[in-house]
């Protein structure tokens, strides 16, 4: 990752430029830059633009000429780049957590969904269990009806005295 746009990199000229080189940069890119180049039919928006660059451009050439300035200014730019990989070791180190905490929560959110899956699939077996027994004790009265008519009499009267019951408690 870089540091970003240098005043080196606004005026075009490298970090072991000379004053002389500097000023000849200022001077090109002041006449490259100058608001009053723009066409008198610009907008405000390009000439707020164009004042813009113009101000970095004189800002940097303010710094750079300047040798008091520009050692202040290489030593942050120096102590930058030393934070920068700090910085970019601090941010991979917050990456991997964040990857590893994304991971632990799929796998907890997976575990949930199983667990219902399972839960609803054993509630889904016992009520085909249920189904199953009611279908073979049914198949198994009616056996037993058709072998012995006396059931169905039974069961009948049964139902009579339990209608009775419930109707005498009311």
């Amino acid at each position: 990752m870089a540091v970003g746009l240098t005043l080196y990199d606004v005026l075009g000229v490298t970090p072991n430029a000379t004053t002389e080189d500097v000023r000849k940069a200022y001077k090109l890119k002041a006449l490259e830059t100058h608001p009053d180049k723009l066409e008198p039919t610009a907008s405000e928006r390009e000439r707020r633009a164009a004042e813009g660059k113009f101000r970095n451009v004189c800002d940097a050439f303010e710094v750079l000429s300047d040798p008091t300035k520009r050692k202040a200014y290489d030593d942050r730019i120096n102590h930058a780049k030393l934070n920068l990989k700090v910085w970019d070791e601090e941010r991979e180190r917050r990456n991997r957590e964040r990857e590893a905490w994304a991971r632990q929560l799929r796998a907890q959110s997976e575990a949930r969904i199983k667990a219902r899956q399972d839960r609803y699939d054993s509630l889904q077996k016992a009520k085909e269990e249920k189904a199953r027994y009611e279908a073979m004790v049914e198949q198994f009265y009616k056996e037993l009806c058709a072998k012995n008519p006396e059931w169905e009499v039974r069961r009948q009267e049964r139902k009579a005295l339990l209608r009775e019951k419930t109707q005498s408690s009311k």
